[in-house]
């Protein structure tokens, strides 16, 4: 089963999709540490990558401290607490458990959204090549927080401030690891699909049932579009697993 170059692999359900896809991840990390000395990767946070996480953190025989990690967006808002980002989702689930190498976050409090957006793609582009990308696809059809209507397939820029569409911040709401926020937030800062997807091994990580729905109208667009933004996985050679609940019946 594929959707244009990407291959599709359903699984039974988050737990099995979680095992399965850090053991894909886990085994191309493998391969690119035995003959190179570091390896660069871009991680996504959410309700959709916990199992994945969990999994990947469990994984055998990866030398994290050759590891350099990249969250691949956050909200930007100072007033909001640090443990309610996902620059903290995704240290407390699996960098504090495999100490990479070095990991970067975006900074959710600065000062200046655009002057951070500066500094995190400088950051990104000093490290490129990226090799491994680990993203979801959120109910809006976005990647990271690249929105409908807010993206652009050639963008020249790795990082972008952008708002959070309103679908987007319905899901958000409901995900356990940003429940506890008094609101979502209305900024994100994001890297593009450009930076994203200049690395070399794609995976994409898509459980649950609230995402049947998005699931289903990107596998009926056979075209990329910027109105859907997780319609150009169909021009990438990469994998994208779901389970019995995000598949479409």
């Amino acid at each position: 089963m594929r959707y244009g170059k990407t291959q599709i692999i359903v699984c039974e359900d988050e737990f099995n999709l979680g095992e399965r896809a850090a053991a894909a991840v886990a085994k191309t990390m493998r391969e690119l540490l035995a003959h190179q000395e570091e390896v660069r990767m871009i991680l996504a946070a959410g309700e959709s990558q916990i199992t994945f996480l969990d999994a990947l953190a469990k994984q055998r025989d990866i030398d994290w401290s050759r590891v350099v990690c990249f969250n691949m967006d956050d909200f930007w808002d100072p007033a909001i607490p640090e443990t309610l980002t996902c620059g903290y989702q995704l240290r407390r689930q699996l960098y504090d458990k495999v100490r990479p190498k070095s990991f970067h976050v975006v900074r959710f409090n600065a000062q200046d959204a655009a002057l951070e957006a500066i500094r995190f793609e400088r950051l990104l582009r000093s490290a490129a090549p990226i090799e491994i990308l680990c993203q979801g696809i959120g109910t809006s059809g976005h990647l990271a927080f690249n929105e409908p209507g807010q993206t652009d397939f050639q963008d020249t820029s790795w990082v972008r401030v952008i708002d959070i569409t309103d679908q987007s911040r319905k899901q958000l709401a409901t995900d356990p690891n940003f429940r506890e926020l008094p609101r979502i937030p209305d900024k994100g800062i994001t890297m593009t699909i450009p930076a994203m997807l200049s690395a070399s091994h794609v995976f994409t990580i898509v459980p649950l049932a609230l995402k049947r729905a998005i699931v289903t109208r990107l596998l009926a667009t056979s075209e990329p579009t910027e109105d859907l933004p997780a319609s150009i996985l169909s021009t990438v050679k990469g994998t994208l697993f779901l389970d019995r609940n995000s598949c479409p019946t």
